[in-house]
């Protein structure tokens, strides 16, 4: 084979490997998400223009500009899906670099229907664009701070509850052995000799000799002595992060040598420009843009499912609450640790910490027949009709109009 023909061999392999592994990519960029797929299958069967998969479509983006509830981890929920109405829910979570994300979801073993979960991360100017989807638990994490929406939304015609739990753990492990949180006690930007310079890192205090830990895989760069670090170690994690460990008693690894999360690389102990303070490891994380704050990297966070409400017991259910001076129905979508969402007389997702039942005093008396109405909107769909000669119960009241019960049915019925 002639020179040129070799040449030419090796530039066709050479494009023809990219071309793959273009294509290669591209199914993961343009993969499409499971709520995608249902949305495709609806316009196959001819749904897609109907009433309930319009509303669907709706509820669905409206969770996602105008979230129901923003959230702090460790977050659980308990929600109640019923089937003649389209939901979905939306999540704000202020999401923290050096966090890993944990969303996850369980229906009841029963139950037979898919819950659709999407992750979205938006800006200041409220835009937003899908990152993830998955069907029973998804996991985030990123190098910048950002603005997340979590989406939940089942099937149409679905009815069922879910149990919805959020926890955030730190991206890397703790480096010192049998040590927490309390023992962090120097922390990030704090004056060093006497205001000159900056502290880039957090010191963790122990006793001396105990083992320092890989906060995760990657290669040992650098194993070195300075005059402020003392006895030192460098870590390189993939190709963004470098790993400071300073001033050891000891150092047990080697340059070029690869440890896996959680070895011992070394032991604590107060070397460098630290030997008039107590033994500890000043740990820090560089990137290309320089030094980076570490705590939340290795914070350890409470992880323990945190009680629902006292007022899961009315899950799924209607009450009668007083709000603004107006007593009304709502309907309890989902309670979780920290709030109570449901559904107003208008048909609205709100949120509230508690809820107190009320009841009308005072039953009020009709002479003639009156439309019952499913809002208390001036000609808004008739659901039924009062027989002011059959009895009926009064159980809510807004402006103009009273919320009626007669036999099976539930209505609003105009006061004039």
């Amino acid at each position: 084979m002639s020179n040129s023909m070799r040449k030419n061999l090796k530039i066709y392999i050479f494009y023809s490997t990219i071309l793959l592994l273009f294509i290669a990519s591209c199914k993961t960029i343009f993969k499409t998400s499971p709520y995608q797929e249902y949305l495709k299958s609806l316009e196959s069967a001819d749904l897609a223009n109907s009433k309930m998969a319009i509303l669907w479509k709706e509820r669905g983006g409206k969770a996602i500009t105008s979230p129901t509830q923003e959230i702090k981890t460790p977050h659980q929920e308990e929600i109640f899906f019923k089937d003649h109405t389209p939901q979905a829910l939306g999540y704000k979570i202020n999401y923290k670099k050096g966090r890993k994300y944990i969303f996850s979801i369980k229906t009841d073993e029963k139950a037979n229907f898919k819950i659709f979960i999407d992750l979205f991360e938006g800006d200041k100017n409220r835009n937003y664009w899908s990152l993830k989807s998955a069907d029973t638990t998804l996991i985030y994490e990123n190098q910048d701070d950002k603005i997340l929406i979590l989406r939940l939304q089942p099937e149409l015609l679905i009815s069922g509850k879910v149990n919805l739990k959020i926890v955030d753990e730190p991206k890397l492990g703790f480096p010192v052995s049998n040590a927490g949180n309390k023992n962090i006690q120097s922390f990030w930007g704090m004056d060093r000799d006497g205001g000159s310079r900056k502290h880039e890192g957090i010191d963790i205090f122990a006793k001396k000799g105990t083992p320092v830990l890989a906060v995760d895989k990657g290669t040992i760069t650098r194993v070195q002595e300075t005059a402020i670090g003392g006895k030192v170690i460098w870590q390189r994690l993939g190709i963004s992060q470098s790993i400071y460990y300073a001033h050891l008693d000891s150092q047990l690894v080697k340059d070029g040598q690869i440890v896996n999360k959680g070895d011992t690389i070394g032991l604590i102990g107060n070397t460098g420009n630290a030997k008039r303070t107590s033994p500890h490891l000043h740990f820090g994380i560089y990137t290309s843009s320089g030094a980076i704050d570490p705590l939340d990297y290795v914070l350890l966070n409470n992880t323990t499912t945190p009680t629902l409400k006292n007022e899961i017991k009315y899950l799924g259910e209607e009450i009668i609450i007083k709000k603004n001076n107006k007593i009304i129905p709502i309907k309890i979508l989902a309670v979780s640790n920290a709030a109570i969402i449901y559904e107003n007389e208008l048909g609205e997702i709100e949120n509230t910490n508690n809820v107190k039942l009320e009841k009308i005093s005072n039953q009020p008396k009709f002479k003639t027949q009156k439309y019952l109405y499913a809002k208390p909107i001036v000609n808004d769909i008739e659901i039924g009709i009062l027989n002011p000669e059959e009895q009926f119960t009064v159980l809510g009241k807004t402006d103009g109009f009273f919320y009626i019960q007669q036999k099976d049915i539930k209505g609003w019925v105009s006061i004039n």
